[in-house]
């Protein structure tokens, strides 16, 4: 009985011009995924909806592959369907971070961490970049474990759908969101907020809650969580360009 996994990987790697050099092991992921690690395709007006409502474009090998299975599980969700793809969750600290990005969001959730994409910008020579969310009691940290979904997906199935990034010695490629603030541009902050970005980033360094920030300067929390993504993008952190 043909493997309907080895047939959506085959018919990927095809959509997305992938040389045949980069195939995975028909046996690898015959041995690692088991009969109900694919689903039927996503439609695509179920994509473009999702794109709609969130406002960021999915990479085109992220969406070849909802198209072709809705996710990929194996002991959990290496890819969560489209309906579950959402804001991801911060399981790790990150120095200078108060208010993660609107581009973060929860790509899968295998086992230990979340594996999460940034969809904000591309890194130089790859793509959106795949992190993971880092584990306080395991004792991780958020890092980036791949340049793009292309390079992550055909490691994760030549790796039979292990955590690979978890082996001894593997070498990410830095803090997520020390990367996001690199290359991507402050976020813009309207003029009538602009004078109260002096007196917000002071009290966000000291560690009053947003709520509070927002009942002492007559500010919405919206207005607040603007003020805050756009000092918290400088760094050493809430310090205005």
């Amino acid at each position: 009985m043909p493997n309907r996994l080895v047939e959506l990987v085959d018919r990927w790697l095809s959509w997305g011009g992938v040389p045949s050099a980069h195939r995975p092991d028909p046996a690898v992921l015959a041995a690692g995924f088991g009969p109900d690690s694919v689903h039927p395709g996503a439609s695509p007006e179920a994509v473009a909806g999702w794109e709609n409502r969130h406002g960021f474009q999915l990479p085109s090998g992220l969406r070849s592959w909802l198209l072709l299975s809705d996710g990929l599980h194996r002991e959990g969700p290496l890819i969560h369907p489209i309906s579950a793809i959402g804001p991801m969750i911060l399981f790790g600290r990150m120095d200078d971070l108060h208010i993660q990005p609107e581009s973060w969001f929860e790509l899968g959730n295998p086992n230990v961490e979340t594996v999460c994409i940034d969809l904000a910008y591309r890194w130089p020579g790859g793509g959106c970049p795949i992190f993971v969310s880092g584990d306080e009691e395991a004792g991780t940290k958020p890092r980036i474990i791949a340049t793009s979904f292309e390079e992550w997906f055909l490691e994760v199935l030549a790796h039979g759908g292990r955590e690979y990034w978890l082996d001894p010695g593997f070498a990410d490629y830095g803090p997520p969101w020390e990367a996001h603030r690199k290359y991507t541009p402050q976020p813009d902050l309207p003029p009538p907020l602009r004078p109260f970005a002096a007196e917000v980033g002071p009290l966000v360094g000291a560690g009053v809650d947003e709520r509070e920030i927002a009942a002492r300067t007559g500010l919405t929390q919206d207005d607040v969580e603007a003020i805050i993504r756009h000092l918290q993008h400088v760094p050493p952190n809430l310090t205005s360009s």
